[in-house]
C-alpha cells in the first residue's frame, strides 16, 4: 500500500460514483477511516450534549487501537481521521495511540478543541507528523467562546495553542465551525479571523439538532423560522463572496447554499444519495463499525473480526444501501453531505476546486 494505492482508489471513485449516480461510492473498498477514541469532553459546549456524558472504562486502550489500526491497513485503509465525541487529547495516552498510526507508515489528522495544547504537547504532535488539525471553534474573541462553548478566556487560549502548534511546524492547521443561530454574526468574521492568522482554511457545518443537542420536535426548531432563514441566505453570500476574494472557506458553495433549505425541515431534507458507509469507515471507541455518527449500530467489531468480513458481511452491505435509499437520519453535516456532492451527479463538476484542494491536503502537503 502506498501514497500512489490511496490517490488512485480516491481518484476512481471520485470519477466513478458520479457516472453511477453515485452508487459506485458504496461498492468501492474505502482507503479512509474515521476512529472516535473518547467520549469525555474538557469543554461546556452549548450546541452539543456530549461534554455531559462521564469517562468510559471501557473505551479501548492504545494497545487495541494499534491492533485495528493494522486491521485498517491490512484492508487497504491509508489515511485515519482522528476525532472524538468529545477532547481526543484528554486521554493519556492520545499520543500514544497516534505513534501506532505513524509506524505503521500510515497518514492521520486530527480533529481538536486545541484546548490542551502546551508548547510541548504541540511539539509531540508535530513529532508524529499529522497532515491536519482541525480546531473546533465557532466565533472570535473570548465572549463568543464562552457563549457557544462554555469556557471564560477560552479564545485566548486557543490562539495560544495555535502560536504553539505554528511554531512546533504544523502548518496545515483548519478550523472546523457550527452555523448556529447563536454565533451567525460571527460566520464571515471568523473567516475574516482566519485569514489574517494565517489559518489554512475553514469548515463550516450545518447546526443539527438532532445531532448535537436533541430535541422532541426539530421541525419546530427556531432554525426553521422565516426571519432567520432570510438571514442565513444573506450571511451564506457573504461567506461566499469572501471564498471568491480570499479562499478560505474550504466548503462548496452548493453546500453552503443548501444549509438554508436543510434548516426548513431537518427531518427530511435529502438533496443527495448518501454515500457513507462505502466512502469511508468509522469506527466507535469501542471498536465497533458504525455507519455514520447517526447510524451507530454495530456492523461488527474491528478488535475480533478483520475489515475485509465485516466489509462484505450482509449487515454492512444492507447499512450502505439503505443510506443510499435516504432510510436513515438524514443529516446534513458537512462531513458527510460534501462527499455526498462530491460523488453525485450534479456535484461532481461544482464542487471540482474543494476535490483538488482535498486531495492535495490528503496527499501531497
Amino acid at each position: 500500500m502506498s501514497k500512489y494505492h490511496f490517490l488512485k482508489n480516491e481518484t476512481y471513485r471520485a470519477l466513478a460514483s458520479p457516472l453511477s449516480g453515485g452508487r459506485a461510492a458504496i461498492n468501492i473498498k474505502p482507503t479512509i477511516a474515521t476512529v472516535y477514541i473518547t467520549k469525555f469532553c474538557n469543554s461546556r459546549c452549548t450546541m452539543c450534549d456530549f461534554w455531559q456524558a462521564d469517562r468510559d472504562p471501557s473505551e479501548l486502550t492504545a494497545e487495541q487501537w494499534g491492533v485495528i489500526f493494522s486491521r485498517l491497513k491490512a484492508f487497504g485503509v491509508e489515511y485515519i481521521g482522528v476525532n472524538a465525541s468529545g477532547e481526543l487529547f484528554t486521554r493519556r495516552d492520545a499520543y500514544q495511540i497516534l505513534q501506532h498510526i505513524s509506524d505503521l507508515g500510515m497518514s492521520f489528522g486530527v480533529n481538536s478543541n486545541a484546548t490542551l495544547f502546551t508548547s510541548s504537547k504541540a511539539k509531540k504532535l508535530a513529532a508524529l507528523g499529522p497532515k491536519a488539525v482541525t480546531i473546533g471553534l465557532e466565533g472570535v474573541g473570548n465572549e463568543m467562546y464562552l457563549a457557544t462553548r462554555g469556557l471564560k478566556n477560552g479564545f485566548n487560549k486557543i490562539t495560544r495553542s495555535i502560536d504553539n502548534l505554528k511554531k512546533a511546524g504544523i502548518t496545515n492547521i483548519g478550523v472546523g465551525t457550527v452555523l448556529m443561530r447563536e454565533n451567525i454574526d460571527h460566520w464571515v468574521k471568523l473567516a475574516e479571523w482566519a485569514r489574517d492568522t494565517g489559518i489554512h482554511g475553514v469548515r463550516f457545518t450545518a447546526q443539527h439538532d438532532s445531532y448535537f443537542n436533541p430535541i422532541s420536535d426539530p421541525k419546530m426548531s427556531s432554525y426553521a423560522d422565516p426571519k432567520f432563514a432570510a438571514k442565513v441566505e444573506d450571511e451564506i453570500e457573504k461567506l461566499i463572496e469572501f471564498k471568491k476574494r480570499y479562499g478560505v472557506v474550504r466548503n462548496s458553495d452548493q453546500y453552503l447554499r443548501q444549509v438554508g433549505d436543510f434548516y426548513k425541515d431537518q427531518m427530511s431534507y435529502f438533496p443527495q444519495p448518501c454515500v457513507q458507509g462505502g466512502n469511508r469507515i468509522e469506527l466507535d471507541v469501542f471498536g465497533n463499525v458504525t455507519l455514520c455518527s447517526f447510524v451507530t449500530e454495530s456492523l461488527g467489531n474491528l478488535l475480533l473480526e478483520d475489515m475485509d468480513t465485516i466489509w462484505n458481511s450482509e449487515a454492512h452491505r444492507k447499512a450502505r444501501e439503505d443510506a443510499f435509499a435516504g432510510e436513515c437520519p438524514r443529516c446534513y453535516l458537512s462531513c458527510y453531505a460534501e462527499e455526498n456532492l462530491r460523488l453525485s451527479p450534479g456535484g461532481f463538476l461544482p464542487t471540482m476546486g474543494n476535490s483538488l484542494s482535498r486531495w492535495k491536503r490528503l496527499v501531497v502537503d
